[in-house]
């Protein structure tokens, strides 16, 4: 039977772990309140630039951009992370590009993360680069970089289609796996138009 002795000094050691662990829940609280005011800021500024670039295109006529090149390839930007221990944050990813509709012998992924490269190589995927060391500090140059090989790659025609798989923020419970097409553009004919749309829009590289 333990002494009076050792159960003091056992909940010593409880409390101190208490306190160490309610000091870290703050500090990962208002990390994960930063990062959602990033998320919430940076989602609205993507639709909006989305939209623009798409208004845009689809007033300067047959842009190359508006349509799919022939080849079949499919370039795919896999944004994964490169640890784990996150739930289904990786997993979700490398389940939405296994479950698409896209052949796998038709695929190219780049790849952002360790996690999605490593499990998406063992399932037979074909990695065309690897980019996964700009994860942790993602920087406007690193985004250049990588746009700037695919825009060429999809001009050349080595390419027919560039798609983007990552987490979409909803809300800090719920993040929605997401395969977005960014080219060829498609513009959407049906959706209610301002009078801004139809104004005569003038602009320059």
């Amino acid at each position: 039977m333990a002494s009076m002795r050792d159960i003091k000094r056992r909940k010593s050691s409880v409390q101190s772990t208490q306190q160490i662990t309610k000091a870290m829940k703050l500090v990962s609280t208002v990390k994960l309140q930063r990062a959602k005011g990033r998320a919430e800021k940076s989602k609205t500024y993507f639709s909006c630039m989305y939209d623009t670039v798409a208004s845009m295109l689809s007033k300067a006529g047959n842009h190359p951009f508006l349509m799919a090149g022939e080849s079949t390839k499919k370039a795919v930007i896999v944004i994964t992370a490169n640890r784990g221990l996150a739930g289904g944050y990786n997993s979700n990813i490398v389940k939405l590009i296994k479950n698409s509709d896209f052949k796998k012998e038709d695929l190219l992924l780049y790849t952002i993360g360790t996690k999605g490269r490593d499990a998406l190589a063992r399932l037979g995927y074909t990695i065309a680069a690897d980019y996964s060391e700009v994860i942790d500090e993602p920087m406007y140059s690193d985004a250049m970089e990588i746009s700037k090989k695919l825009l060429e790659e999809f001009a050349a025609g080595r390419i027919g289609e560039i798609y983007v798989a990552y987490t979409g923020f909803k809300n800090t419970v719920t993040h929605v796996p997401t395969l977005l097409k960014l080219l060829p553009v498609k513009v959407e004919d049906d959706r209610p138009q301002s009078e801004d749309h139809q104004a005569v829009m003038e602009f320059e590289p």
